[in-house]
């Protein structure tokens, strides 16, 4: 039979985490027993604390990565957008009148590009239409013909500008010899101007973006538009061999005047959309947030670009930058 002293065990053989197991009555062992439990919250206290800061940082951590990958593309597309009329000079749009002209000058005024620059030809449309009150140089507003050289050169020589945006175009009505001038004379000229007004720097990040059209890979065109779509798949040929260091070509589907980001965008090429009916169609205010797009994102720098744009209805694409990536061939 066991003996009460052989259960008693020792003070050395107690594990002080178990110690309040023990039936402990002196008051030495009472003094022991306060310290363990003292040491053992100081613990609980401090490892709580490490545990409390250690989730603060790692959640500050992730909320930062998150903003930067929501945000990112946006900084970048501000970041060009404040840098184009300084360092990386300015943005003339010719056309600037125009029912697309007019929507994406103002979208690029909208998204803080600090040097917008107009190219018209009537003073007082302008005023009606781009809301300047002068409507002068003054104002970054120059009056000219695209369909004359020396005007082109005149303008691109003194505007100080590194990215052209041509969103003129002709009509039906017109005759061939003028459909020719301005889908195709006045593009060689503009971009000709660019490169003359730059010293033929191509070490600069000249850029072009282009309103062309869906259209220019079908054959025979409809007898109604002349010579249009002849003269602008010259003119997107042309741009590939141009030497300028950037260039987008965005070729929209028919144009309506209905308010943008109402639809889903989508790209592709050479005419695969006209065979869907309910595809047809593109607001020009989508138009003009795409070409402003090319205009300002990082994205584009010595990249080229030549897709159809048209939309269906759905919800509406705001990640343009990456839309126009997704124009790139696979393969």
């Amino acid at each position: 039979m066991m003996t009460q002293e052989n259960n008693i065990v020792g003070d050395e053989e107690r594990n002080p985490v178990l110690v309040d197991e023990y039936d402990i009555v002196d008051e030495s062992n009472h003094l022991v027993v306060a310290n363990h439990r003292m040491r053992a919250m100081i613990k609980m206290v401090n490892l709580k604390k490490i545990l409390c800061w250690t989730f603060i940082v790692i959640f500050a951590f992730v909320v930062g990565r998150l903003s930067s990958s929501e945000g990112g593309s946006k900084r970048a597309t501000n970041s060009r957008a404040a840098t184009l009329g300084r360092s990386s000079g300015g943005v003339l749009v010719t056309g600037a009148t125009g029912r697309t002209g007019s929507r994406l000058y103002h979208e690029l005024k909208n998204r803080g590009v600090v040097d917008v620059k107009a190219m018209v030809r009537d003073v007082q449309k302008a005023k009606e239409v781009l809301k300047c009150e002068k409507c002068d140089e003054t104002e970054g507003v120059y009056v000219g013909d695209v369909t004359l050289a020396e005007d082109l050169e005149r303008i691109l020589s003194a505007a100080d500008v590194t990215t052209l945006a041509i969103a003129v175009g002709a009509t039906p009505s017109m005759s061939t010899e003028m459909q020719r001038s301005v889908e195709f004379d006045s593009v060689v000229n503009s971009v000709k101007a660019l490169l003359l007004g730059n010293n033929n720097n191509n070490n600069k990040d000249l850029r072009v973006v282009l309103c062309s059209t869906i259209g220019t890979a079908t054959t025979p065109a409809p007898a109604w538009s002349g010579d249009i779509e002849f003269w602008k798949l010259n003119a997107e040929a042309f741009l590939s061999t141009s030497g300028v260091s950037s260039t987008i070509i965005v070729k929209p589907c028919g144009l309506v005047d209905t308010p943008g980001h109402n639809s889903t965008l989508l790209v592709g090429h050479n005419d695969e959309f006209m065979k869907d009916k309910s595809r047809i169609t593109i607001s020009r205010d989508d138009v003009a947030r795409v070409m402003a797009e090319a205009v300002v994102t990082e994205d584009s720098s010595n990249q080229h670009y030549r897709f159809d744009l048209c939309s269906k209805p759905g919800k509406s694409t705001e990640d343009l930058t990456a839309l126009i990536q997704s124009s790139k061939w696979g393969f």
